[in-house]
């Protein structure tokens, strides 16, 4: 009766590493290169090993069937107490990992525009805040654009919302395609799209912000379907930068949006860059 207590107990143990294995696989398969990841594979090589073990040990103890004692029926529990802790250790570590892929969608979406895919204006505050404060430390140079669809609210009346709604999300990805990693780019209101570039000049800004402008000039941002009628935007820009006239994120913000005002006043699709 011991003998057959022991091998129910390997068996139904065996099963619940088998059934560990594959939370931990998938959990591996989800988790980016790195340091977590390798501990996740070396305990996925160790309840390898551990599956193992309980074949010897099942293996070992039918060949000593005729002397089993209490202490090889302890052993057994043993095992079955660690089979069982391994799944239950899976499957913890498998619904963690879901909350926390959860928790990062959510934050992905409170700080995302849902129509562009560009950050929000809340991401944009607390960036701008950030930016100004680290290069006014270490004094490094930073730049703000300011970029406005040109005669946008008559691309909605003439084509409809939709087409609007279409033409923002064209700039947004023709914008993000040709900044740099470091820049943040944030949907600022309405049709106004703000570009935040850190340790970038004002004469820098301007060389890219003009570059933007001619991409956007030439290319077709939206195309109506009822008639393949081609829509093509301009844009206009205002940048400034921090300076010693300029040193704080409201006064960035303000020298920004006049001169964008005064690049919509010279006649629209150009760059306009502050005096300060």
């Amino acid at each position: 009766m011991i003998m057959i207590g022991e091998l129910v107990f390997l068996i139904i143990g065996a099963l619940f590493l088998v059934r560990a294995l594959s939370p931990i696989k998938r959990l591996i398969s989800e988790l980016p290169e790195g340091t977590l990841k390798r501990r996740w594979r070396l305990l996925s090589n160790l309840t390898l090993f551990f599956l193992l073990f309980y074949f010897v040990f099942g293996y070992n103890l039918w060949l000593l069937r005729e002397s089993i004692t209490m202490l090889s029926m302890l052993g057994s529990l043993m095992l079955l107490l660690g089979g069982i802790a391994s799944y239950v250790m899976g499957q913890l570590a498998l619904q963690t990992a879901n909350d926390v892929k959860d928790m990062a969608i959510l934050q992905h979406e409170s700080i995302t525009d849902a129509l562009t895919g560009l950050k929000n204006r809340r991401y944009f505050d607390q960036r701008m805040s950030e930016e100004v404060a680290l290069s006014l430390r270490h004094k490094l140079p930073l730049s703000l654009m300011l970029l406005d669809v040109d005669h946008f609210k008559k691309i909605n009346d003439t084509y409809g919302h939709q087409i609007g709604d279409e033409v923002l999300s064209s700039l947004a990805k023709l914008i993000s395609g040709m900044v740099r990693d470091s820049d943040i780019v944030a949907r600022y209101g309405g049709e106004e799209i703000a570009i935040i570039t850190p340790r970038t000049s004002k004469e820098e800004a301007a060389l890219l912000a003009e570059r933007l402008r001619d991409l956007i000039e030439k290319t077709t941002v939206a195309m109506v379907g009822t008639t393949q009628e081609v829509v093509q935007v301009t844009v206009s820009l205002g940048i400034c930068s921090l300076s010693a006239v300029i040193t704080d994120k409201d006064a960035l913000l303000e020298e920004s949006d006049q001169a964008l005002y005064l690049a919509k006043k010279y006649g629209r699709n150009r760059v306009v860059v502050s005096n300060w």
